[in-house]
């Protein structure tokens, strides 16, 4: 402070101690007091700060303190006070001082910095351009925060606005350590930002930047998060003279849109990680591997009979289970292993670190126990086991899809196998899963290319032997392996949505070609059976397309059959049941396919939705011998009669099976002995024998 000169300006009782006081510091070479606020005729020719009284009075020339500071504002201004008058300072730090202090509350050391920060903050004003010192008087009245630095990154002002901010007291000073560490955590709290990337070492080096979010960080408190925009300040010679930032407080913002990627990450009922954020671990835990030379392991999980839980149990309890199959993962597996919910019933797991693959199979072993055990929920006791797929990096597969789907395509094999245990994933799975995805690629432009095709087979009257009508099955004429029959690629229309695309098709397809042998053969009973997957039902276009396609082909819609596969649906509450009463509003026949293999409650058939059902033909391939599978179709074709319901039975191979039918008065009956599958030209030689009068048992078809 050597060489500094100090003027003082002030008319209260407590000018003269003050006046005594800076004299008996070593802040200055020269001080000069004058006992008024008016401006003394004798001053030293070099003056570097005044010091002034604050207050209402009014100077014997009529000025007010207001126009006093700006009478005076050639040099750097510091405004005195006293403790209780404190407002009174902050006021005139308002109006154009670079400072204030109070003189009964007030250290050499403090007195130092105010004076020294005085100086410099009116050196930097002076050098500032005009357009830039215009930007800065209105800064201080904004609600922004704002902080403006020298060259070397010292804090030479803060606005309000920051101070409330920051929880910085009005006569707070900052200090050098307070400089350096002011905001160097990004918004997370945890990752220290780079010297060169702090906000304040960016303004001050003339860098402009907006919208860094940065932490507050204060020892006992919560983290408050800023929103920093910044540039540099600039002379009149557009020399840069030091730098600017505004801030804002978003730390309620942050934490709401922290809590809803929480959300977009997490499952709601579980609060696993979702399949999203589980990918997004199991890269980062592959990357891990490969740095270690380790393998990993990847579980897909799946309940085995879940569905007869929510069916018989209900949804709630459905609901528990799931949650308390999660709290079983969480609790059973190591630190650094992790798990997450896939959908509906399905887990998945991350094995890392487990030495051999052996113990990948262990681990395994040991969830299908756990998850095997009781649970009590809501009071009830509930039985499932799980199903569990594994697959090990690199050997089935190197990407984090891949290992997912084979793991996924592994647990189908154990659930294939009974369920209740645990598939590693295979070399021969490996050229399955291939396929798939060969598969999955061509559907996708199987109906552009005009790959898809309809077969029919024909159904008989039982008693008269008379064809009444057909079903259609499609197929796809792959350009690689040839003609491919449902099983091998309905499962991957399902799962990628295209069901709906390709069910348009057979629907119209089928009913087309129908409406044409109805016309050429003058066969107006000729009816049509179309398989329908519980995915279509899910959609309301199925509504709009059948609507549009009996418009088209103008079909007596009781010539039309929809089979369903899942009994269970027509007595849930469910956009399935709203479907399907759509349908039979249009008048159409809903049937159900595969009677006999599924848990079908006679209430579900007792509803006016079904008109039919098809027996599956695992039960007529063995029923000349099995005498349970007997009594099974005489008792169903004997309810189907109380319930005014149509019988069919599929895969009818031999003259044997076709004559017990007969003898328990089944009313259709399709399969081999009958006829094959056939394209539609073969349909149409079948159809004019027909109507020659020619059975197809008479002559004797394949």
């Amino acid at each position: 402070m050597a060489g500094r000169s100090i003027l003082y300006l002030g008319g209260s009782k407590f000018a003269a101690e003050f006046c005594d006081k800076l004299k008996g510091l070593d802040l200055c070479e020269q001080f000069t007091g004058s006992p008024s606020l008016e401006f003394p005729e004798k001053t030293p020719e070099k003056i570097d700060l005044v010091m002034f009284e604050a207050g209402p009075l009014i100077t014997r020339s009529g000025q007010t303190l207001q126009s006093l500071i700006q009478r005076l504002s050639d040099w750097p201004l510091v405004a005195v006070t006293s403790r209780d008058q404190e407002h009174r300072g902050i006021a005139a730090v308002r109006a154009g001082a670079q400072g204030f202090v109070c003189a009964d509350d007030v250290g050499e050391t403090q007195l130092e910095a105010v004076i020294e920060h005085a100086i410099q903050r009116h050196r930097l004003l002076v050098r500032l351009s005009e357009r830039d010192n215009t930007v800065l008087s209105i800064l201080q009245s904004i609600n922004d925060g704002v902080i403006v630095v020298d060259r070397h990154g010292n804090v030479l002002d803060i606005n309000p606005a920051a101070r409330s901010i920051l929880g910085l007291a009005p006569r707070q000073q900052t200090t050098t350590q307070w400089n350096k560490a002011f905001c160097n955590f990004a918004a997370d709290g945890k990752t220290q930002i780079d010297h060169e990337e702090l906000p304040l070492v960016k303004a001050c080096r003339g860098h402009k930047f907006s919208n860094q979010a940065v932490a507050y960080q204060v020892p006992n408190q919560a983290d408050t998060i800023l929103s920093i925009n910044g540039q540099g300040l600039y002379d009149s010679s557009n020399t840069l003279i030091g730098g600017v930032i505004t801030f804002r407080d978003i730390t309620d913002i942050m934490r709401k849109t922290i809590e809803l990627e929480k959300r977009a990450q997490y499952d709601d009922l579980t609060l696993l990680p979702n399949r999203r954020l589980f990918t997004q671990q199991l890269e980062k835990a592959i990357g891990r591997s490969q740095r270690k030379n380790r393998p990993l392991a990847v579980l897909f999980i799946d309940l085995d009979r879940f569905k007869s839980v929510n069916d018989t149990l209900g949804h709630d309890i459905g609901d528990e289970l799931l949650r308390q199959v999660a709290d079983r993962l969480n609790k059973n597996l190591r630190i650094g292993d992790f798990s997450g919910r896939w959908g509906g019933d399905e887990f998945i797991v991350c094995l890392e670190d487990f030495g051999e693959q052996r113990n990948a199979a262990a681990a395994a072993q040991k969830l299908v126990l756990v998850l095997s055990e009781k649970y009590d929920v809501s009071g009830s006791e509930v039985y499932t086991t799980p199903s569990i797929g594994i697959a090990i990096y690199p050997d089935s597969g190197e990407q984090a899809d891949r290992l997912i789907k084979a793991a996924d395509l592994a647990m189908y094999q154990a659930k294939k196998r009974g369920g209740g245990r645990f598939q590693y994933y295979s070399s021969s799975l490996n050229t399955r899963l291939a396929q798939r995805e060969e598969l999955e690629l061509g559907l996708r432009h199987a109906l552009v290319r005009d790959e898809f095709v309809l077969h029919y087979q024909p159904r008989i009257d039982v008693s008269s032997g008379r064809l009444i009508g057909l079903e259609a099955l499609l197929r796809w004429r792959h350009p690689r392996f040839g003609l491919l029959p449902p099983a091998r690629f309905l499962p991957i229309l399902e799962s990628s949505g295209l069901i709906h695309s390709a069910g348009e098709w057979v629907i119209n397809t089928a009913c087309r070609q129908l409406a044409a042998w109805q016309h050429q053969f003058e066969l107006p009973d000729l009816s049509i059976a179309i398989n329908l997957s519980q995915q279509q039902l899910k959609h309301g276009r199925l509504i709009e397309t059948v609507e549009k396609t009996l418009v088209d082909t103008a079909l007596d819609p009781g010539c039309i059959e929809f089979e369903i596969g899942d009994g269970e649906i027509v007595r849930q509450r469910s956009a399935e049941l709203d479907t399907l009463y759509g349908l039979r509003a249009f008048g159409v026949r809903l049937s159900l396919d595969h009677f006999g293999t599924r848990d079908v409650s006679f209430s579900s058939l007792d509803t006016g939705v079904i008109d039919s059902f098809v027996l599956d033909q695992s039960l007529i391939q063995d029923v000349e011998i099995n005498g349970s599978h007997q009594r099974i179709v005489r008792a169903a074709i004997a309810m189907a009669r109380g319930l005014d319901i149509e019988v069919a039975a599929e895969g009818v191979e031999t003259i044997t099976q076709l004559e017990f039918l007969r003898s328990c008065k089944c009313d259709l009956a399709q399969g081999f002995l009958i006829s094959r599958p056939v394209q539609a030209d073969k349909v149409s030689s079948i159809l004019r024998s027909e109507i020659a009068g020619t059975r197809l048992l008479s002559r004797g078809m394949p």
